[in-house]
């Protein structure tokens, strides 16, 4: 098991490495990104973003966080790169383009249910046929009974049937230890996930 701070590392304004999930999905891929679209939600200050225009993406990015938004077109990649779309949305609200890839790194969790219902339907209709999805849930399997939480969480029966219309091509599970996203030092269980539209 493993002890992460989450909101430290989303309040890091300094630009971090790609999430390893991410780096795993574009080696299933293959190739690079030229003439494919990618979208990264939650995408705050950067790190998958600048990692996917590296790789030849087109990049649409969003986040509802001014400052960290504000970090990531400050970046010498970012500034007036016509690659890159960057834009202040909600989950809810964000309009998706057509997409080969879709970045969700720990921002999920951050939704409330009805607006992860619209969030999930929209990723399913942007992403093309064999397109790739790739993002972390927090399960709700390590969670007392009728626990009410100020974040989102799944079920293992509720990401299989939320992924119903994908193929798996990774799912890893690890428990971590966090006291900040509720406040209070408990177990997570994180699933980071890659799959691939049906």
């Amino acid at each position: 098991m493993a002890t992460i701070d989450w909101l430290t590392n989303l309040n890091n304004q300094t630009l971090l490495t790609p999430r390893s999930h991410l780096v795993e999905a574009l080696e299933f891929i293959g190739g690079n990104g030229d003439g494919q679209v990618a979208v990264d939600c939650g995408c705050g200050s950067g790190r998958d973003t600048v990692y996917l225009l590296e790789k030849g993406y087109r990049v649409f990015a969003f986040d509802n966080d001014i400052p960290r938004l504000e970090t990531l077109s400050e970046h010498p990649l970012t500034g007036a790169n016509p690659n890159l779309d960057i834009q202040i949305s909600s989950f809810a609200e964000y309009r998706f383009p057509k997409a080969h890839l879709i970045n969700a790194s720990a921002c999920l969790f951050f939704s409330t249910q009805a607006d992860f219902d619209i969030l999930w339907r929209n990723i399913c209709k942007s992403l093309h046929k064999d397109g790739i999805f790739c993002g972390h849930f927090l399960g709700s399997d390590t969670l007392e009974e009728n626990e009410k939480l100020p974040i989102l969480t799944h079920s293992t029966k509720e990401l299989e049937r939320i992924l119903s219309d994908f193929y798996i091509i990774s799912w890893k599970k690890k428990q971590e230890y966090s006291a900040n996203l509720t406040g209070k030092r408990r177990l997570w269980l994180v699933h980071t996930i890659i799959a691939m539209k049906k």
